[in-house]
């Protein structure tokens, strides 16, 4: 799973996969957390918008890349807007039809890759002008799936 974070305004990509194994991270009370990330050792106090290590505050935000765009300016408020597939895959099933009024975040379309099935997100809300996808059909990376306007 890969994850963007940002702290104090700096934004990274975070990978757990890669990251597994050089970091432990435990709950020793409610919202405290005991980080051990190689052969470093951390206490964490993490409350609703920032996360406190010592003596040193740190505003946060996590987001899964697959709900929503890493920056929300990124995408244009008008306009049609092409949804596309993140990676090879089979379609699995199709949450919306032509013509359907979609809110932000709603669930689009469902494709399955590398055995995982993940729910692409409409990430704003609009109507779907058209759906080139098909229920069982194999789509390549960047191919187009659907049209919101």
């Amino acid at each position: 799973m890969k994850l963007r974070v940002t702290i104090d305004g700096e934004s990274r990509v975070l990978d757990l996969e890669q990251a597994a194994g050089n970091y432990s991270v435990v709950e020793t009370a409610p919202g405290t957390y005991s980080v051990l990330l190689g052969t470093r050792s951390f206490t964490a106090h993490v409350l609703p918008d920032d996360v406190r290590i010592g003596e040193r505050r740190f505003a946060i935000s996590i987001a899964d890349l697959r709900d929503r765009p890493a920056q929300a300016g990124k995408h244009a408020a008008t306009g049609p807007l092409e949804i596309r597939a993140q990676m090879p895959g089979k379609v699995v099933r199709l949450l919306v039809e032509s013509g359907s009024e979609v809110a932000a975040g709603q669930g689009l379309i469902v494709v399955e890759a590398m055995k995982m099935q993940n729910e692409m997100k409409a990430p704003r809300a609009g109507k779907v002008l058209q759906i080139s996808a098909i229920e069982g059909a194999s789509v390549a990376a960047s191919e187009k799936l659907m049209v919101l306007e």
